[in-house]
């Protein structure tokens, strides 16, 4: 008689095989996870350096346009003569409308550039608003405000736009928690990772930070005062966007240090810069003074209080932060930088000999 054949039944795996498999799926995990991360660090680092080279392609399109580089409108009356100091009240100031100036709205450089940056609805939507202010001062509340804070263009405020985030920074969305009065008013607004480089000169007159002392500098090497209500050309700020730059009307002449030697625009993180407010006068510039890529610890009461700290350029990128040149060109230069050739590239005429090599 034959015997019928049996039927085989597939051999299962055993726990010690089993155990075997996850460890090694454990070990390729292991391995190529960094190498994702660092391929999509490296996307976004990519994206960031368009962001920075369509801003500085904008720059010089609007001085090319117009004579001059953008600049900031004050938030508020900030400027003192040239004989002596004597403070300028909101009647006297250069930017009050009695005097031909265009008012106190807060608007900030980003503002200028945007028609070169296919949002000339927006612009004109914004300048509108600042026209309909009739030359008050800027002020932003729940439901209503002046100039830049006007409550018709609250919905381009709020708008966190792709052309000044950097994908890396998480922290780069539009927050209530910004200076001046939008954190006051509880007021959302959109927060800008490319601030326009002032110099190196104090953010704070009471602030000494950054002094030989500390390490910074060379022997005997002291910080510059802080530039912002000097109305005197010469004691102005040494870089190119402060909230009164808008009296000097600089141009790319005034850029003795060589376009491909002056930084245009940088890196911020918001998170530790709670003046990051994007189109505001006192939201979109930072200065040279501090090393890059400071960070404070990450307490945000800390960096609330100690905000004259944190007015540098920083990014998310291991390693350093991205500038895009007055030349247009984006580089990155890394955190190790010695910071005198750092603050020498901050300023447009300082005469210094610097190279990032």
């Amino acid at each position: 008689m034959n015997t019928p054949p049996r039927c085989s039944r597939p051999r299962a795996f055993t726990l010690v095989e089993l155990l075997v498999v996850i460890a090694i799926i454990g070990v390729l995990v292991a391995l190529l996870l960094p190498a994702v991360q660092a391929a999509r660090e490296a996307a976004r680092r990519i994206s960031c350096s368009n962001n920075l080279k369509q801003i500085g392609l904008s720059i010089l399109n609007y001085e090319s346009s117009l004579g001059h580089l953008p600049a900031s409108h004050n938030m508020w009356p900030q400027e003192v003569t040239t004989d002596g100091g004597t403070w300028l009240g909101p009647d006297n100031g250069t930017l009050h409308p009695n005097n031909g100036g265009p008012g106190y709205s807060g608007k900030g450089w980003l503002v200028d550039v945007m028609p070169f940056m296919e949002q000339s609805a927006a612009f004109d939507r914004i300048q509108t608003a600042i026209e309909s202010s009739n030359g008050r001062q800027f002020r932003v509340a729940a439901k209503g405000g002046w100039g830049i804070g006007h409550n018709d263009i609250r919905d381009i405020i709020e708008a966190q736009q792709p052309w000044f985030t950097c994908p890396s920074d998480e922290s780069a969305v539009a927050n209530d928690q910004q200076f001046n009065d939008w954190r006051a008013a509880k007021i959302t607004v959109a927060a800008t990772n490319y601030k326009g480089v002032l110099g190196d000169d104090e953010v704070w007159p009471q602030a000494g930070e950054w002094t030989a002392a500390q390490g910074f500098g060379s022997p005997g090497a002291q910080p510059l005062a802080d530039c912002h209500n000097s109305l005197n050309f010469g004691e102005g700020c040494n870089g190119l966007f402060w909230p009164t730059a808008y009296y000097f009307k600089l141009g790319l002449k005034d850029i003795t240090d060589g376009q491909s030697n002056t930084f245009a625009v940088g890196e911020s993180v918001v998170a530790q810069d709670h003046h990051s407010a994007a189109y505001y006068a006192n939201g979109d510039w930072a200065s040279c003074n501090a090393p890059l890529n400071f960070f404070n610890i990450e307490d945000p009461e800390v960096i609330f209080n100690d905000w004259f700290k944190q007015r540098g350029f920083r990014s998310r990128h291991p390693g350093g932060a991205q500038f895009v040149f007055v030349d247009g060109s984006v580089h990155f230069v890394n955190e190790g930088i010695e910071h005198q050739v750092y603050r020498a590239f901050g300023s447009r005429n300082g005469g210094e000999v610097a190279s990032l090599d």
